[in-house]
């Protein structure tokens, strides 16, 4: 049996699509565990850039079987689009399985995030008004619909009952004009045909592929600081992108899972509103964003950057057992001369470690930094441990001595090929 996690261990955006990938080869099957489409993976394969969504990573390998797994919420839109794109190029080489019991996005909860988050006004979070909030709201609530209500003949009635209930509050609270429900069935239909010949039983096909020995990989979207429970809330994602969520979002049980590969990159960013004790908003930070292309996959928006948050990072080791760390766009420091990297915080009077995860606290800390010697040279052509510069290896060593973990991967370029394993 071999079960293992790719977790992200800051706030999403840290490589995990291009990790997934690549150990994607090696595993039979690749499970998206919770999020939806506000969480782009992007992997950059024999010179290609692919932009995926929700279709798991590992759908570029032949013969390889994705899931989107129980605990992620499938905008049909989105998903019916990517399909059809990918099958007109020839890219979809994998086999895809959505399962049953994944929750629907429908243009009605786009809608809802949208007026939401706009009547919020100054005191918005800044999602990404892809409707995953109302979604997993109507999960929990119980009226949403699932995957598996588009094999059923009401699919049509259950989605216009949607549309007049949510009309109750487009018009009653945020003041908006009501839709048309034969209209969103007249957008959600086309999807029915693409989308429910995949649906079916994941949890059934995941414990047989781990009765039968097959190997199993657990891809995450977001990150472990935008946990619902774990993260900076309200400032986080509606979902739980710890290694707990890999089990909770797939059928797994805690004793199937063998390893944790926390994805971390060797500096930090973060998108929208919130905390960000180490962000840089001189021409650090903005260096850091051109030479690490740092905008959404899927929205496109600038991400804020700053400097590698250790307590932070610890942090998310602890919280979801990582057994390993893998560390990307180090390319992005290669040319400057110092680097900064946080071990503490200074917080009424006090230095301290662990971090407290509230808004109103975290906002209020004030860094404490080691500043390390850079290696002012270019990496990205290496592809040996032994070939990279010596305070390359020293800032490795650094993170591994506070982490208290191994540095397992290295990335040292966007493209898969720029990689290495120690």
């Amino acid at each position: 049996m071999s079960v293992t996690a790719v977790v992200g261990a800051q706030w999403g955006d840290e490589g995990k699509g291009k990790l997934a990938h690549i150990l994607g080869s090696s595993h039979d099957l690749i499970l998206r565990y919770q999020g939806g489409s506000n969480a782009g993976h992007t992997v950059i394969a024999d010179g290609t850039t692919y932009k995926f969504k929700l279709i798991p990573s590992g759908i570029l390998h032949e013969g390889k079987l994705n899931l989107l797994c129980d605990g992620v919420v499938v905008n049909v839109l989105t998903l019916a689009e990517e399909i059809t794109g990918l099958r007109e190029r020839n890219q979809f080489r994998g086999e895809l399985l959505i399962s049953r019991h994944a929750h629907l996005v429908l243009p009605l909860h786009c809608m809802q995030d949208v007026y939401f988050e706009e009547a919020k006004g100054k005191r918005a979070i800044g999602t990404t008004r892809r409707g995953i909030g109302p979604a997993y709201a109507d999960k929990y609530f119980r009226v949403g619909l699932r995957a598996g209500d588009m094999l059923k003949d009401n699919f049509g009635h259950r989605v216009r009952e949607m549309a007049r209930r949510k009309n109750v509050l487009f018009t009653g609270y945020y003041g908006q004009a009501e839709v048309d429900p034969d209209q969103v069935w007249a957008q959600v239909e086309p999807t029915v045909e693409i989308l429910a010949p995949l649906v079916g039983d994941s949890t059934k096909v995941v414990r047989q592929a781990l009765a039968d020995g097959r190997k199993i990989l657990c891809e995450g979207a977001q990150g472990t600081l935008l946990d619902i429970d774990y993260g900076t809330y309200p400032y986080v994602t509606s979902s739980h992108p710890v290694s707990g969520g890999a089990l909770l979002g797939t059928g797994l049980s805690w004793r199937d899972l063998d390893r944790v590969v926390g994805i971390s990159k060797a500096y930090t960013t973060r998108v929208g509103a919130g905390p960000f004790p180490t962000e840089d908003l001189g021409e650090e930070g903005e260096r850091m964003r051109e030479a690490g292309a740092e905008y959404g996959t899927v929205t496109g928006r600038p991400r804020r950057c700053g400097w590698l948050d250790l307590p932070l990072l610890k942090y998310a080791s602890q919280l979801s057992g990582f057994t390993e760390l893998a560390l990307t766009k180090t390319d992005v420091l290669d040319d400057l001369a110092k680097i900064k990297v946080c071990v503490a915080y200074q917080s009424n009077g006090e230095t301290i470690t662990w971090p407290d995860l509230d808004p109103d606290v975290l906002e209020k800390c004030t860094p404490v930094y080691e500043n390390l010697t850079g290696w002012e040279t270019a990496t990205t052509a290496i592809r040996q441990e032994a070939d990279l510069p010596s305070a390359f290896k020293d800032y490795i060593r650094f993170i591994e001595d506070y982490v208290e973990l191994p540095v397992s991967i290295i990335s040292v370029g966007a493209d898969a090929t720029a990689t290495i394993f120690r």
